[in-house]
């Protein structure tokens, strides 16, 4: 019987939760991101959007960002990293393998692309190829002191899961003397691999003798235990095979199997807080909300004890708790407009509104794709032209909506109209809008930052043939009003609206403006961002344009729950 290989111990949280952080840091700590060769204007936008939208928790649209400034310059090595960067931060293994091997190919000496191969197949826990890239970017590269040391440290860490105590030895060759706990810890399991318990008890001893914090002592408790615990360790060596067999199933885009083998890992003991978010990001490809939930919470329950994560990080996790989760909700409209004599006469009116949807478990959010069954009800309740005002003019309508697209917001809808005043109407309304914004959600780490909407919206009347299509361009930067709450913000902003009616007297109405918003974020929770908010918006629009509707002030107060 092996002793030595009984009672091998390696601490997967210390190996592998710091690959994530560490990848980025290796890349571009140190490493001017627009060195040569010279990002083009283009490019470089892109780029900055696509950081942006990082910071912002906005994975899918930094991936589109960073994934146009590749097509743009498709020659650079620093976008090419950073769309590597989002494709490890969406969990999405196999698109950033693909590109890992591509920037391999095109930079084949480059220190920093081999760097983020180690880190990469160091997180995948492909551990032999994690140590040799590892190794080549160490000696290829012209490293600061704490970077050699985090390579040294992280080539020792897949050199030890691989099995290849010989290796580790190299690694840890130069920092041998050192009586940092991160190294003292990987000497010990250096040694124990190599069935010297005593030195490994020695080194594990040293850890202990100089931890600062639970966890090193926690660890080196560890070694030392299982020096004697061969069960124990066969345990733990099943559990990580399970996670490599979890991210070799990723590669091949086979979620559910990956899902199994992830499953079968954590129930064995293994697993940190990265692990579990890519295992939630698998449940969600597959439609599974309710496991993709479940595995979100505990990656956010782990990094509570690890803190791998920043804190937009986290709350782009909770925000995908909220969206897997929402199943209803309800969205109550005050809008006013009022605008000086014109050819249509004067505008002067209010239109409060009312909207309830309901999301379909299971079917109503599939990774992206929504579809959601509404009633809503609106009408007049005041018109300072003299016209008719109250029930009379209650309108009522049920239907359906569908987003097809996960990473488009273009959304179908079809909705019948039924008549409940004595001036409403019955009629079919189909609709399809498309929408695009940055900066809309709240970011919890920043205490300002920039801001753009745009949407666009044909709606077609059947029995009255009559069509409109509606726009509005909003851009302007968001603050957070923390002296009086953390989750109110305020939005100035520049507003193009404009809209086509085929049945108004002036058809084509535009306007431009400023405008201000005060929106208020609340029901969130400790696994969920929050989930509502009510925001007052207030716009005054100049005409370009006769129509009297693109003039005026515009005011409209929302609630959304």
């Amino acid at each position: 019987m092996n002793t030595a290989k009984q009672t091998q111990f390696n601490p997967a949280r210390f190996q592998f939760g710091r690959a994530a952080a560490v990848l980025v840091c290796l890349t571009f700590c140190g490493v001017d991101a627009y060195a040569q060769p010279k990002l083009s204007p283009r490019a470089y936008r892109l780029a900055d959007a696509a950081y942006a939208s990082i910071a912002n928790g906005n994975l899918p649209r930094a991936e589109s960002y960073a994934e146009r400034a590749w097509k743009v310059q498709p020659g650079s090595e620093q976008l090419g990293l950073l769309l590597l960067d989002v494709y490890v931060r969406e969990g999405k293994t196999p698109e950033a393998d693909a590109l890992a091997e591509k920037l391999l190919q095109q930079f084949p000496d480059s220190p920093q692309v081999l760097a983020q191969n180690g880190f990469l197949a160091q997180r995948q826990q492909r551990s032999q190829m994690a140590f040799r890239y590892l190794s080549a970017a160490l000696e290829k590269g012209t490293w600061t002191s704490e970077q050699q040391r985090t390579l040294r440290l992280a080539w020792a860490d897949s050199a030890l899961a691989a099995e290849r105590p010989d290796e580790a030895e190299k690694a840890l060759g130069p920092l041998t003397d050192e009586s940092d706990v991160a190294v003292q810890l990987r000497l010990a399991q250096t040694r124990l691999i190599e069935g010297n318990r005593q030195a490994a008890v020695s080194a594990a001893q040293a850890a202990l003798d100089h931890a600062t914090t639970d966890a090193d002592r926690s660890y080196a408790k560890a070694i030392i235990d299982q020096a004697h615990n061969a069960e124990a360790e066969e345990a733990q060596a099943n559990a990580r095979a399970h996670l490599q067999a979890a991210y070799d199933l990723l590669r091949e885009r086979k979620d559910s199997q990956a899902l199994e083998e992830f499953q079968a890992g954590f129930d064995a003991g293994a697993g940190n807080a990265g692990n579990y978010a890519d295992a939630a990001y698998a449940a969600k490809r597959t439609f599974d909300n309710d496991r993709s939930v479940k595995l979100f919470e505990q990656s956010l329950d782990a990094d509570d004890k690890e803190h791998e994560f920043d804190q937009q990080r986290r709350f782009g996790y909770k925000r995908e708790v909220e969206q897997l989760e929402r199943e209803w909700g309800f969205q109550l409209s005050l809008p006013y407009q009022t605008a000086a004599f014109g050819p249509e006469g004067t505008v002067d009116v209010l239109q409060p509104g009312f909207e309830a949807y309901w999301q379909p478990p299971k079917i109503g959010y599939r990774d992206g794709r929504i579809l959601q069954f509404f009633v809503r009800g609106y009408g007049t309740a005041y018109d300072g032209s003299g016209n008719v005002t109250g029930a009379p003019t209650v309108q009522g309508s049920v239907g359906a909506r569908y987003k097809p697209l996960p990473s488009q917001n273009l959304v179908v809808t079809g909705e019948r109209l039924f008549k409940i005043g004595s001036l409403s109407t019955n009629d079919f309304l189909f609709r399809l809008g498309y929408s695009s914004e940055d900066g809309t959600d709240l970011r919890v780490t920043e205490p300002s930052w920039r801001s753009w909407q745009a949407y666009i919206e044909g709606a077609y009347f059947v029995n009255a043939g009559r069509y409109i299509i509606y726009t509005e361009l909003r851009y302007g930067h968001t603050w957070r009003v923390s002296p009086v709450s953390e989750k109110l913000t305020v939005y100035p902003h520049i507003a193009l609206a404009g809209d086509h009616d085929n049945k108004a007297t002036d058809q084509t109405a535009i306007g431009i403006g400023p405008g201000v918003q005060f929106r208020f974020w609340f029901r969130e929770s400790r696994y969920r961002a929050p989930a509502s908010w009510a925001d007052i918006t207030v716009q005054y629009r100049v005409p370009l344009t006769s129509a009297a509707r693109a003039r005026g002030l515009v005011v409209r107060a929302t609630l959304w729950f």
